[in-house]
């Protein structure tokens, strides 16, 4: 499928050119928390952002996942640090915010930059304990995902901005094989499922979530490739981009199968319009699915959202 600047897709691709305001081409940054595993949204968010990286000659000197960041590393002071983004902004996936906690209280004297993001405090408390402890960087800033993770954003700091999801980096995808008529239900089983959501399924659908995908064998290799990096502390990250790109393409071969995805995953919902699918798009437990698509991809050919 060739690029289509025109594209709706197109156009969210464009927007995130945005970003090099903050991080300008020719940067040395340090990318840190990106994905060490096997969610195929998380996955991809990395590939899209390593893509935005080489697109716009930003050199990435190093690459640390929350399971193998030194306590005391020492980092350039002319390098950025750069945040992968996501919906794991606030007390739900405990052990990303208290990396970027730390990390914000470590480094008070570099750039830092957190790609774009959905908000989400269940506890009040913690959400005045971050704001608190972000609003003290002088030189941070926060990407948002959503209009109303900008606003609930407000006092974190005085850099906030608007953006896509770095997966639009990845526009235009190309399926792997013909579709069949028959729909794909693409259906999270996690902390965020929404059960007020209602599908009308019939007999021999095809239902999975992203860990379907995964085997046992892909299981121990991730598991592998953990410990390789916390014991040798690998910064190169070359054994995961491969890995994270088999992981991929399976997804992109399932989605391809199907001329249709119904799905209350965010990024199965992005990872359709990057293949150009219809689909039907159905929110999470808190609200991320329909605050993304009312943002961004309402515009987008062949989606629809389901309250």
């Amino acid at each position: 499928m060739a690029e289509d600047k025109k594209h709706p897709m197109g156009k969210l691709k464009e927007q995130l050119r945005n970003i090099l305001k903050v991080i300008p081409s020719g940067s040395k940054i340090y990318y840190l928390d990106y994905p060490l595993h096997t969610n195929v949204g998380d996955l991809l968010i990395y590939k899209g952002t390593e893509k935005f990286f080489e697109n716009n000659n930003i050199k990435v000197k190093a690459r640390y996942s929350v399971f193998n960041f030194p306590k005391n590393l020492s980092i350039p002071k002319d390098c950025i640090i750069v945040f992968h983004g996501g919906g794991n902004f606030g007390d739900l996936w405990v052990s990303h915010q208290h990396f970027r906690e730390s990390v914000i209280s470590k480094y008070p004297n570099h750039r830092i930059v957190i790609l774009p993001q959905t908000l989400y405090f269940k506890d009040n408390k913690n959400y005045i304990k971050a704001k608190k402890l972000f609003s003290k960087h002088p030189d941070l800033h926060i990407y948002a995902r959503d209009k109303r993770s900008l606003n609930q954003l407000k006092g974190f700091s005085e850099n906030l901005y608007l953006s896509p999801d770095m997966a639009h980096e990845l526009w235009p995808l190309t399926p792997l094989t013909s579709s069949q008529k028959k729909p794909l239900y693409l259906l999270r089983r996690d902390k965020e499922v929404n059960k007020k959501n209602r599908f009308k399924i019939g007999n021999n659908q095809d239902i999975f979530d992203w860990n379907d995908l995964v085997t046992k064998k892909d299981s121990k290799r991730v598991q592998e490739i953990k410990k390789e990096y916390q014991n040798k502390k690998v910064n190169n990250a070359v054994a995961w981009s491969k890995f994270s790109d088999y992981l991929i393409n399976k997804a992109v071969s399932l989605f391809s199968t199907h001329n249709n995805v119904i799905t209350t995953r965010l990024h199965g919902h992005i990872l359709a319009c990057l293949l150009n699918k219809e689909n039907t798009l159905y929110d999470n437990s808190y609200g991320k699915n329909y605050q993304y698509y009312r943002t961004w991809t309402h515009k987008v050919n062949k989606t629809k959202f389901i309250k």
